[in-house]
């Protein structure tokens, strides 16, 4: 099949003995190693500092209450159509500014917060739970992505398709693996494309965590392949790291449980609007 040729082209020697990308076009292997790329990067970059890291953290925070604060003021707007506006700019950047919380709590898992293993682990399980997300669980997780991103065997995130899985996602487990083309051709479909981001929206990040979506395929199904997992069977932690998994598990559940007091204040739907809404564009950016 067509898709079959170019794929089997992509980055391939050619029968001369060049190197031909999908599109035809000859390129040349790159020769660099990563120890080339370190030493390019300034030494000053491989040393975080503690206090910049701690007013990124500091700052975001007060981000996020100036916004919330704003955003009080929201249901004195008249105008329905501006409230509403008003509410979809809110949840914008209030978005931005939880992905940026994100993002400090991914470097804390990386080690690159501060060179303070035990300040790290601290920050990172404060700013992540803030967001719902196992921090060690995902940690531990997402380290053994970096060390096999793409390998269809060993990566735990995101996780190549065979062909065969890949038109079963679309047409079912009974799909015949000829009917690529027509997958081809209904992935671009505005229709689907449509369908695709509404899921990647509502449970795309929340789908990874709880059902292991996008991962490595396990003989052992729910709930052993989750991130909240922590029994002695998981497919996913040691059993040595298991008690990493409870304390993040705690550190979830302690953030619904204030979530849960603030909508008894303020009532739900506004904790959805200050909160729950800002939170589906985190799952957006990441």
């Amino acid at each position: 099949m067509a898709a079959e040729r170019r794929s089997s082209n992509a980055a391939a020697p050619s029968k001369e003995g060049k190197h031909i990308d999908q599109n035809g076009q000859e390129f040349e292997l790159p020769t660099y190693t990563m120890k080339m790329i370190y030493d390019a990067i300034p030494a000053h970059c491989f040393k975080p500092s503690i206090l910049r890291s701690m007013a990124y953290v500091v700052r975001d925070y007060f981000y996020v209450a100036a916004l919330c604060y704003a955003a009080s003021y929201i249901q004195y707007i008249p105008n329905a159509y501006a409230r509403g506006a008003a509410w979809a700019a809110y949840s914008i950047l209030q978005g931005f500014v939880f992905t940026g919380i994100w993002i400090l709590a991914h470097e804390c898992g990386h080690g690159a917060f501060s060179k303070n293993k035990q300040l790290n682990n601290i920050m990172g399980l404060i700013m992540h739970s803030f967001l719902l997300v196992p921090f060690h669980s995902w940690r531990i997780s997402h380290s053994a992505h970096h060390k096999a991103t793409g390998n269809i065997d060993k990566d735990t995130a995101f996780v190549p398709h065979l062909r065969e899985s890949w038109v079963q996602s679309y047409q079912g487990q009974e799909a015949d693996v000829s009917s690529v083309e027509l997958s081809h051709l209904a992935e671009d479909a505005p229709i689907v494309t449509l369908w695709v981001c509404i899921k990647h929206q509502l449970f795309g990040w929340p789908g990874y965590l709880f059902a292991n979506l996008t991962g490595q395929k396990y003989d052992k199904g729910f709930p052993q392949f989750s991130h909240f997992y922590f029994g002695q069977d998981s497919v996913l932690f040691k059993k040595e790291q298991l008690p990493l998994i409870m304390l993040s598990d705690a550190g979830v559940a302690a953030m619904i449980g204030l979530l849960i007091i603030g909508g008894q204040m303020i009532g739900s739907w506004n904790m959805v609007l200050y909160y729950m809404i800002p939170y589906l564009w985190v799952n957006h950016w990441i």
